[in-house]
């Protein structure tokens, strides 16, 4: 994994896309489609896909199938999930002032 400053710093490209990480951080076990997922958090499908493969890119979400129908859920790498955690509870203080 790079380094929890530059993985930081590639993650935070926008409220939106932290909203994506938030959401499968809540929910660790939630596997969707880019449409269902752009549904669930009433988002347009274009940009939640974009971000869902940059997600991807990073190790963020894992990815099953291409295209359309692949599917997306929450990394189980535990490291991660530890920094993505405390960097989550960071936003929402920041998000509480």
């Amino acid at each position: 994994m790079k380094s929890i400053a530059e993985f930081l710093e590639n993650l935070s490209q926008s409220d939106d896309e932290i909203e994506i990480v938030v959401f499968f951080h809540t929910n660790q076990f939630a596997m969707d489609t880019a449409m269902n997922i752009s549904r669930w958090l009433k988002k347009d499908y274009s940009q939640v896909e974009e971000f869902l493969s940059h997600l991807f890119s990073l190790g963020v979400l894992e990815k099953m199938g291409e295209g359309n129908s692949a599917i997306f859920s929450y990394t189980q790498d535990i490291e991660k999930i530890r920094v993505l955690d405390r960097f989550i509870k960071l936003m929402k203080e920041k998000w509480k002032r």
